[in-house]
């Protein structure tokens, strides 16, 4: 409930939250006059839905409106559809996601051997890399499992989709971290060095203390591509850290009943500058931002 309070001669609205295991009082500056009961009222309302509003660190209020207003028309769509209509609009969007990610990640294949392996089921002419294609057929069941996955993020859900990922493909690696493997890896292109294995559990741990205390706080968009970013800077595992991270960036929308971003492999430039930027720099923003564009934009 929101109330009036006088301090020092000035008044304030306070409302009080749990925050942990604490009670605290938030307060917002009214004047030395009140304002008409109206406007009190006004400001009562708009003082509460902030309190229950995720906070953000790089979204402006703009960037909010639009947000939401892409996901209640993603809604409205997904309503109109029916549930046959609904399984093809995400197998196409699954197709495309897979071909674009494995791209990103340097698989050399392209979007009609995609859809021929993932939709057809079968191997194109003259396609000789069963590899690749058992990749293509890896990365699909990984977008499928994050769709049913009902838990939180954890280290052995990571293991999970990353064993999916890499399941007779390097059955060597699969779902086992670099600790474990003792691994240490260098990424191409940057002068950014991945922490060394001896020291991945302590970043890991970081990382999921940080998890916990603002997954229930900051919008899921500036969540996911935050999560995303922190992922692959990490590099938990040998190899497939760049699809893993797209993968827990889209889980977390999913669950959050926001529309899924497909970064294209045309992109792969401005994707890396803006990965590079946080990596050397330690500048989130850009990052978060060109997230922000591609949720917008699709």
């Amino acid at each position: 409930m929101v109330f009036v309070r006088k301090i020092k001669g000035y008044y304030v609205l306070a409302h009080s939250v749990r925050e942990g295991a604490k009670v605290v009082q938030k307060t917002r500056y009214l004047g030395k006059n009140l304002p008409s009961k109206q406007q009190l009222e006004i400001l009562k309302r708009t003082f509460l839905q902030d309190m229950r509003s995720p906070k953000n660190i790089y979204l402006s209020q703009e960037d909010l409106a639009k947000i939401e207003e892409k996901k209640k028309r993603y809604e409205c769509e997904l309503k109109r559809l029916t549930g046959l209509e609904r399984t093809k609009r995400f197998e196409q969007f699954m197709i495309r996601y897979t071909y674009d990610s494995s791209k990103l990640s340097g698989v050399d294949v392209t979007l009609r051997q995609t859809y021929l392996i993932l939709k057809d089921g079968r191997i194109p002419k003259g396609f000789t890399n069963l590899k690749t294609a058992k990749e293509l057929e890896n990365h699909e069941r990984g977008v499928v499992a994050i769709t049913k996955y009902e838990g939180t993020l954890t280290i052995a859900f990571m293991k999970k989709l990353h064993k999916i990922l890499f399941i007779g493909v390097e059955d060597e690696i699969a779902g086992k971290t670099r600790d474990e493997l003792k691994r240490n890896v260098r990424i191409g292109g940057t002068t950014y060095v991945p922490p060394r294995w001896n020291v991945l559990a302590k970043e890991l741990n970081t990382f999921f203390g940080w998890y916990k205390t603002e997954n229930r706080k900051l919008h899921p968009l500036e969540l996911a591509a935050l999560v995303h970013i922190k992922i692959i800077s990490l590099q938990p595992f040998a190899d497939g850290n760049s699809r893993l991270a797209r993968l827990l960036m889209n889980w977390i929308l999913w669950k959050k009943k926001y529309p899924l971003i497909d970064i294209p492999a045309e992109d792969l430039e401005k994707y890396y500058d803006v990965l590079d930027t946080y990596q050397i720099e330690k500048n989130e923003n850009p990052f978060v931002r060109y997230i922000v564009r591609k949720f917008l934009s699709a």
